[in-house]
């Protein structure tokens, strides 16, 4: 992925060694560049397509890191214009960042136990699940 305007300022490469996989190398730096400014609320991002292209990256793989922002409110599709950057509050992205904290730190105390990214991913999704049906059970009652 490079600058608008300035081809020579790679803005994403994948790292090899990182035990992190692709699409959330991806995801974790669209996320900062949203962030940090870089990209404006509105502005219009490359197609998921265009950037697999750009990047060399499957389309599947940044088409996840894509569909991840948009579950976490960092971008939206809009019909007829794109994917574009939402705005973002200054304290909705302090919280986005402390709940990346949190998440990471929760990642890597499961990787230190010797759990997998898919076994974390797993099990996060399972406990999330439970989470969620007991609570939609318990505003029933």
């Amino acid at each position: 992925m490079t600058e608008r305007g300035a081809a020579s300022v790679v803005l994403f490469e994948l790292d090899g060694k990182s035990d992190l996989p692709p699409w959330l190398q991806l995801r974790n730096r669209l996320a900062y560049l949203i962030t940090s400014g870089h990209f404006k609320p509105g502005e219009k991002l490359p197609t998921v397509r265009g950037l697999a292209a750009d990047i060399s990256m499957n389309f599947n793989t940044v088409n996840k890191a894509y569909l991840n922002l948009t579950d976490e409110g960092y971008i939206e599709s809009k019909p007829g214009r794109g994917t574009v950057v939402r705005q973002i509050s200054e304290g909705e992205s302090a919280k986005l960042e402390s709940v990346d904290v949190l998440i990471e730190d929760c990642v890597d105390a499961c990787l230190a136990m010797g759990l997998s990214f898919e076994d974390v991913s797993k099990r996060l999704r399972k406990k999330l699940h439970e989470m969620e049906r007991e609570r939609n059970h318990g505003s029933e009652n």
